[in-house]
């Protein structure tokens, strides 16, 4: 359950780095953007997500009991059989390097429209709303990058690290680990922070 929902969390922000790279880069294609087609997305986020966590009951990976109140994939395995390393190399690269590249892809191209946009029409003197919009997309951006990479590279790559056989420090696994699931915690946080269209959608949404 722990790893099913950190997927489906780290799905959930590809598909909005995805959605705010087409209405912010491809407006033209914002039609693409619907009810049917987000259904079907947070559809396919949970298939994915479930398909993951449950490969190791059925024998493709493993899982361990970590004795501290949980349990992970089993990397060590990944030392005695090719089809625990093939099932921990293809979950690193479709479930961390995938969606990384994914959302740094997304968002550099949105700062990089909104700049762009900027020079053309501002000619080097942008208004204070097209300042203010460049400054709140491009930080935005930043920190929801830079949030999700900070919770995960560690626990990737201690994961990795122990796949291959190189021992691991029980207090640096638990660390990695809690710290990758706090980002479930903070990703609300940081849109309900800094986003003033989320705070009024979270408004309308619980009639306040």
């Amino acid at each position: 359950l722990t790893l099913l929902f950190g997927l489906a969390s780290i799905n959930t922000l590809t598909v909005i780095s995805v959605t705010r790279y087409i209405k912010g880069c491809h407006p033209e294609r914002g039609h693409c953007i619907s009810n049917s087609s987000m259904t079907v997305a947070l559809v396919l986020i949970w298939i994915a997500a479930f398909f993951w966590s449950a490969a190791p009951l059925l024998g493709w990976g493993s899982y361990t009991d970590r004795m501290y109140g949980t349990c992970e994939i089993d990397w060590a395995k990944a030392n005695f059989s090719t089809i625990y390393k093939s099932y921990i190399v293809s979950i690193f690269i479709c479930c961390f390097f995938l969606p990384v590249t994914v959302m740094v892809f997304s968002y550099v191209s949105i700062i990089n429209t909104v700049k762009l946009s900027h020079a053309l029409t501002g000619l080097g003197d942008p208004t204070d709303r097209q300042r203010r919009m460049e400054r709140d997309v491009t930080r935005v951006s930043i920190v929801i990058c830079t949030a999700f990479i900070i919770a995960w590279s560690p626990y990737a790559v201690i994961s990795i690290w122990s796949a291959y056989g190189h021992p691991v420090p029980n207090l640096t696994s638990i660390l990695a680990s809690l710290f990758a699931k706090s980002a479930s915690f903070y990703n609300p946080i940081i849109y309900f922070g800094m986003s003033s269209k989320f705070r009024r959608d979270i408004l309308i949404l619980f009639h306040c």
